[in-house]
């Protein structure tokens, strides 16, 4: 048997908000769970659903003993219905959101217990789902909790979040994930220098720092001073970008653009220093590149079909464009 899930430390202001609900008994009949990706906020819901599952939870997480407890550790709890896109795929099937009615008229495994639904990331439902989801949002099953996380709220239709409780979870302090990424690297300056790279978002620090991608994306800012100085053409350079797996290509030009939007705007240190010749492209077309390469994420994460090179093409046949109106050298 695992160890029950805490929330994360910097996650403890949205855990007690729920507590006063659980306590005053006043917890609605769905949840959504937003903020920005790799913050932690699937952990805080499974840690959630496994508090309320459990028979005996304790003030911050489930007790980890209880039969209830063992249930979730073999993954076969009864009460319990997690929903997220099949192996393979990044959308979730209309059908796995319509067996939500027959699951919630069920009679929960423990006498007044609740029946849990774990959906995520909801941004991932096309419009026929989540019409389906909205049917069950509208008529919910008594004792029946629904516990939604999306990075993009924005995305959901605004009949799906008008009908949710919405709790927010923004960027955590430095201070408060620093110590968290440093036990797990070995070295302060590396979490530090991690968590730039990735605006903050402590999981998705952590996350590159195992998939080597600090090299990655020295050498993607290689490549792309060798197209602005003329020694490769855009076509060039997105036919070598296309062994990289685009979300982790569009991680960095959207970390290097929010760096040098923030930078121009704010007066912020550059994440990369390279990127101090960028300095006079304007700040519009900056702050437009990166609202485009935020789009061109979301889509690609929900699995949208979209053409990987001509898409690599356009942005830096665009960002040398922009190079050359301005004389960057």
């Amino acid at each position: 048997m695992s160890e029950p899930q805490h929330a994360y430390a910097w996650q403890m202001t949205q855990w007690q908000d729920l507590q006063r609900l659980i306590s005053a008994e006043r917890l609605p009949h769905a949840l959504l769970l937003a903020g920005p990706s790799a913050i932690g906020k699937l952990r805080f819901a499974k840690a959630l659903v496994s508090y309320l599952l459990c028979e005996s939870p304790g003030d911050l997480a489930a007790c980890g003993q209880c039969r209830s407890c063992h249930f979730q550790g073999e993954a076969a709890h009864p009460d319990f219905k997690e929903i997220c896109p099949e192996e393979g795929k990044r959308q979730i099937g209309v059908d796995q959101v319509r067996s939500l009615q027959h699951f919630s008229a069920q009679h929960a495994h423990r006498n007044g217990g609740r029946k849990l639904v774990l959906i995520h990331p909801a941004e991932a439902m096309n419009a026929n789902t989540a019409n389906a989801l909205l049917k069950t949002l509208e008529e919910p099953a008594s004792g029946t909790l629904l516990i939604l996380v999306s990075h993009s709220s924005s995305q959901l239709l605004p009949t799906i979040r008008s009908r949710c409780l919405q709790l927010s979870f923004g960027i955590p302090r430095p201070e408060m994930t620093e110590s968290w990424l440093r036990d797990y690297v070995g070295d302060q300056s590396t979490a530090q220098r991690l968590l730039a790279e990735t605006g903050g978002r402590p999981l998705a620090a952590r996350q590159v720092f195992e998939e080597d991608g600090l090299a990655s994306r020295e050498r993607f800012d290689k490549g792309l001073i060798a197209l602005v100085d003329g020694q490769r053409s855009p076509l060039q350079f997105a036919e070598e970008m296309l062994d990289a797996d685009i979300l982790q290509v569009l991680d960095w030009w959207v970390a290097r653009l929010l760096s040098l939007s923030r930078h121009q705007l704010a007066d912020q240190v550059l994440t990369a220093e390279s990127w101090q010749r960028f300095k006079a492209v304007p700040s519009v077309s900056v702050i437009q590149g990166l609202e485009r390469a935020l789009k061109l994420r979301a889509s690609f994460s929900r699995g949208v079909a979209l053409n990987k090179r001509l898409i690599l093409e356009s942005l830096f046949l665009e960002w040398t464009q922009l190079c050359q109106n301005r004389a960057v050298s």
